[in-house]
């Protein structure tokens, strides 16, 4: 038996036990996202290749108080990469980020908002761990 229940909502969102949302992948899979050890860090991706931070920072502190944003840009061009990654304190804030700011247009884009890391399928651990142990090879005698 699973050590967590899942629930679907009335909106067809996923729930997990604890009332969190878990966010849908494209194989229709679900995962639970996971903090890191400064907060909930949220990826935008689909960034206009002349947006700056402060705009970027602006239109996502609508969603809470943000912690840190991280902006890679090009060394050859100077321009922003096409995503960058949001931190944020709480989880309610993220999941606000995400639920609200993806899909949405910034400087006449489309971006796409997830959640940067989480948990996967607890199957593919023990499948991980599985080929880990038979992989080993002989020492040398």
């Amino acid at each position: 038996m699973a050590d967590h229940m899942v629930i679907d909502d009335e909106s067809g969102r996923n729930v997990n036990f604890n009332g969190h949302q878990n966010t849908r992948r494209k194989d229709d899979s679900f995962f639970e996202p996971v903090r890191s050890e400064e907060g909930w860090v949220v990826i935008v991706r689909g960034i206009h290749e002349e947006a700056d931070e402060d705009t970027l920072t602006e239109k996502f502190s609508d969603f809470g108080a943000i912690k840190d944003v991280h902006f890679n840009l090009d060394r050859r061009t100077g321009y922003v990469k096409g995503y960058a990654l949001i931190k944020y304190e709480t989880r309610r804030e993220a999941q606000l980020a995400v639920d609200e700011g993806n899909g949405t247009k910034f400087l006449g884009q489309q971006i796409q908002v997830d959640f940067a890391f989480g948990k996967g399928p607890e199957d593919a651990v023990t499948n991980k761990n599985y080929r880990r142990s038979n992989r080993r090879s002989v020492s040398p005698t």
